[in-house]
């Protein structure tokens, strides 16, 4: 089955309202104002997202129904997980507001579920069950931890569609949140709530910097900001901590930021950004595990969706493309290896040399909404304008329309085949009556950039890791951009080796490669070059394959070293195509064994 084939049958998002009326979920409606998303084959992370989107709106076991959405803030106890009171509905409705407004989608029954919500509030502001004022337990830190999530996706809502009523009942959890600010900002809480607790730590309380930050940008209540302010200085990174809420507290820190401009806030999250990168908790992927060492044992989709879009923050914050670069790694590899087939995000366990098939989770509580809510910020970060100029920051497809707040003149759409064929192609939609420039950016895992304008080949300088096109345009202006790429490798502990190919991390699954899996697939030995490129002769044939990166080596197999064999190594992106398989990440090779 090909891509496009894939997605007709699998991943096509409803557009009649009202075609099963039990579930709320199946009378989502998608009515795009703006039309012009790229065809198929050329739009893979249009693609995932969609993938995704299905799953969420029409997708089953379990089927995100009005009353399975409800059940954490009614609560009542149908399915697990519902003492996060408000976790999985204010997921929801971030997600689908968030895309409703990036990418001008609607989704009519997201109002009356979020009236719903608003209706069940308690009088004291919060959201679930009762709340222990006089001493929490893990179920009012759980609650805790839901009712944060819940005001973040509120205001995502008040975002995309302003409503009073919303921002009222975010003021009113925002109060609660005031209330049992001096109790859970102690000593004793900090130190009762510790990392052994983990997904009901310390963490449930220190991630409402996101909500508090968000709800101080839009009421100016000096009073949110202070306790935003107050938890900011309590976060730290314990051993063995849950990383979701760990990073999700940062991108509160850096959200605070952005509302005070208190550069002591945002240096807060560089440093904890360096501490994460130095340590070995950054993945081989750029991913994070879901919990830090020593409790590193598997992944969590929200934990890499947190980094990914910390990154992309920090970039957009700083402008320095070390965090664009992460972002960039993270997107193309753990972002994309974590989304499962039916598009679900969850969880992968990690080995030694890369992960195992058995243990793997689709985390449909969490992960899956989390990775939804991921596609919009990394849909808007493809493209910037500053100065008068309009940026192409990440290889991606993408659009950019230009407004009367954006600096550049030019509007663009970016389509991907660059799985295919290394080629990006950025289509001028519509250009000012003056010269304006076009920068694109050239990433540091491509040797050169070609580009072909309307067909010609140009040569255009290289600013600043951009190049730089200054020029009149005119409305179906084509670029054609291709992005050299080679196989490279990079040896790592106990003498082991990786390989990359462009963004993409290589790897050896059984999917491709029954044989090279057994007893002692771990010691099997690389030859010190690849035999073939594969690209050529193996074209796509299942959905997000990468062609292009396609690898084969010869390699002397541990059993039976007399006896000539091959692998071949693919993209770890390419594991969204297939069904749940372990993957071969770090090989010994010919000059280490």
């Amino acid at each position: 089955m090909n891509r496009r084939n894939f997605l007709r049958t699998a991943a096509v998002v409803p557009l009649v309202a009202g075609s099963a009326p039990l579930s709320f979920a199946s009378l989502a409606s998608v009515e795009s104002r703006h039309r012009t998303v790229p065809t198929a084959t050329h739009a893979p992370m249009r693609e995932r997202y969609e993938v995704t989107l299905h799953r969420v709106l029409s997708g089953t076991l379990p089927a995100y129904t009005r009353d399975f959405l409800l059940a954490d803030v009614r609560p009542t106890p149908e399915r697990r997980f519902t003492e996060y009171s408000g976790d999985l509905s204010g997921r929801y409705i971030g997600a689908l507001a968030s895309a409703a407004r990036v990418y001008h989608t609607s989704f009519p029954s997201l109002d009356s579920l979020v009236e719903e919500v608003v209706a069940l509030q308690k009088p004291d502001g919060y959201f679930g069950s009762t709340f222990r004022y006089d001493k929490p337990t893990d179920h009012d830190l759980a609650l805790l931890w839901g009712n944060g999530r819940l005001l973040v996706g509120l205001l995502e809502y008040h975002r995309y569609k302003p409503s009073a009523s919303v921002l009222a009942a975010c003021r009113r959890l925002g109060d609660f949140l005031l209330r049992v600010g001096p109790l859970m900002l102690s000593k004793n809480i900090r130190d009762e709530f510790s990392a052994a607790h983990f997904a009901s730590s310390y963490i449930c309380w220190t991630q409402q910097t996101e909500g508090l930050a968000n709800l101080y940008l839009v009421t100016h209540d000096d009073r949110y900001r202070t306790l935003a302010e107050d938890i900011a200085a309590v976060i730290e990174r314990r051993p063995g901590d849950h990383v979701h809420g760990y990073l999700t507290s940062l991108r509160g820190v850096l959200d605070l930021y952005r509302a005070t401009s208190d550069v002591g806030l945002l240096r807060q999250c560089e440093v904890a950004w360096q501490d994460i990168a130095q340590s070995q908790d950054l993945l081989i992927t750029g991913g994070v595990p879901e919990g830090w060492s020593p409790n590193k044992h598997r992944t969590e989709g929200c934990a890499e969706v947190d980094w990914l879009r910390l990154n992309l923050s920090l970039w957009q914050a700083t402008a320095n493309a070390k965090y664009l670069s992460m972002a960039e790694r993270t997107m193309f590899n753990e972002f994309a290896f974590n989304q499962f087939s039916t598009g679900d995000f969850g969880h992968r366990v990690l080995s030694d040399t890369g992960f195992l098939a058995d243990g793997s989770a689709r985390a449909w509580w969490c992960c899956t909404l989390h990775g939804l809510r991921c596609f919009p910020d990394v849909h808007a970060s493809a493209f910037h304008a500053d100065g008068g100029s309009l940026y192409y920051d990440l290889p991606i497809d993408s659009q950019f329309e230009a407004s009367h707040t954006a600096s550049a003149s030019l509007s663009a759409t970016a389509m991907s085949s660059l799985a295919e064929n290394g080629a990006i192609s950025i289509a001028i939609t519509s250009a000012g009556s003056t010269p304006a420039s076009l920068r694109i950016r050239k990433p540091e895992w491509t040797e050169a950039l070609t580009i072909q304008l309307n067909n010609t080949l140009g040569h255009y300088p290289l600013e600043g890791g951009y190049v730089h096109i200054h020029r009149r345009w005119q409305p179906g202006d084509v670029l054609t951009v291709n992005y050299a790429m080679s196989l490279r490798s990079e040896s790592g502990d106990n003498k082991r080796v990786s390989y990359s190919y462009g963004p993409w991390l290589l790897g050896a699954s059984p999917s491709d490669n029954p044989v090279y899996f057994n007893e002692l697939t771990t010691e099997n030995i690389l030859a010190k070059t690849q035999s073939k490129t594969l690209s050529a002769a193996m074209p796509p044939t299942r959905p997000f394959t990468v062609p292009v990166a396609a690898a084969m080596f010869h390699y002397t197999a541990a059993e039976f070293p007399d006896q000539q064999a091959t692998v071949t190594l693919r993209a770890i992106a390419e594991q969204t195509g297939l069904p749940t398989t372990s993957w071969e990440l770090r090989f010994l090779s010919e000059d280490h064994a």
